[in-house]
């Protein structure tokens, strides 16, 4: 047995030659001379086999990685380590110097190899979306009865701005295309509908209110011939506020908290505190305002009555004590409230 390339003979052969023409002849690397690398040239993505993929990495780990997915090792080589040295950078083309060792029948071998790498830049389609204005959905604020108020609208800028900076992270859908101003409310037009119901989940989750979706047809999608909707959400706030006083069933009360989950009252006639599922919201009368209690004087008590000034006359009214207004003493200041004729002391939930 010799080898046909240096004759040396008494080796044993690999693939017809002995170890050192083997290992000099052996090709380490099978490596394109140039290849393309495409990202988006607004959010760095990249496109890999017609379909494009976030990327979290720098420019210059993209390009690595582009490599290293076009490269693929000779089968005896082991412990295969490449390195990628940039050399020269014109316009949109990198030469590049691939290095690669790997032990080869127990010899470590290294080689270099020439690569030019074709950097292109794109815009990805949901870049391109962001840039065109697209939407799938439509948040609209509206409010019952009544307009949103500033503090309303100031605490859902506030929401949205921040669940949009989250969801962003991991959703280039998450964005929005318009804030548009109406005289009866706000129009958040959001980039994905999946991103748009949760944007409303969390300001009902805060504010409570209604929520109603209502699909309307664009068109038809041009290539896939299926039809196209938006969907315009309305998310409507109540037509009271923390504070304001109503009527359920046969209770009187004033609401001291509303969220996406309950509606809680405070009964003015025996101060227990009950809670009204959004179900029921129709069920509810706003009998008065938080801002038309009005400050009165307690003149007298007894162990289950106590007597104030009509705050309209001035006249005595007798009323009757619960938990909540036991400890009031003679001569001080409080809230009622004036319901159909009726008076009720209102607590001042910031003093409890």
């Amino acid at each position: 047995m010799f080898c046909p390339r240096c004759g040396r003979s008494g080796q044993d052969l690999v693939e017809g030659l002995c170890k050192t023409c083997f290992i000099n002849d052996i090709s380490l690397l099978e490596i394109p001379d140039e290849i393309e690398v495409i990202v988006c040239a607004h959010c760095g993505s990249a496109l890999r086999q017609g379909k494009w993929y976030d990327q979290d990495s720098t420019e210059e780990e993209t390009i690595y990685n582009a490599i290293i997915s076009n490269i693929t090792a000779n089968k005896c080589a082991e412990d295969v380590e490449i390195w990628v040295e940039e050399l020269i950078v014109r316009g949109s083309n990198i030469k590049c110097l691939v290095h690669v060792q790997a032990k080869v029948l127990g010899e470590i071998v290294k080689q270099e190899y020439d690569l030019n790498v074709k950097l292109l830049k794109n815009v990805c389609p949901e870049c391109s979306k962001y840039a065109s204005g697209y939407y799938e959905a439509v948040i609209q604020i509206r409010a019952h009865n009544r307009l949103p108020s500033n503090k309303e609208v100031e605490k859902i800028d506030q929401i949205i701005s921040g669940q949009i900076d989250r969801l962003s992270k991991k959703n280039k859908m998450a964005y929005v295309s318009e804030r548009i101003v109406l005289k009866e409310g706000i129009d958040y037009y959001i980039g994905s509908y999946k991103v748009s119901k949760k944007l409303v989940n969390v300001l009902k989750e805060e504010l409570g209110g209604v929520v109603k979706e209502s699909p309307r047809l664009m068109g038809k999608d041009k290539s896939t011939g299926k039809e196209l909707f938006r969907i315009w959400i309305s998310f409507r706030l109540p037509n009271f506020h923390v504070g304001d006083f109503i009527k359920y069933g046969n209770f009187i009360g004033q609401l001291i908290s509303v969220d996406g989950r309950k509606i809680q009252f405070r009964d003015l006639d025996t101060g227990q505190i009950s809670s009204i599922q959004w179900r029921d919201y129709g069920n509810i009368e706003v009998v008065a305002k938080k801002e038309d209690a009005e400050e009165t004087t307690l003149t007298a008590k007894t162990p289950t009555s106590i007597q104030i000034l009509d705050p309209d006359d001035y006249q005595p009214v007798d009323i009757d004590i619960n938990p909540e207004t036991k400890d009031i003493e003679v001569g001080e200041l409080v809230l009622v409230i004036k319901i159909r004729d009726r008076l009720y002391i209102v607590m001042d939930n910031d003093k409890k």
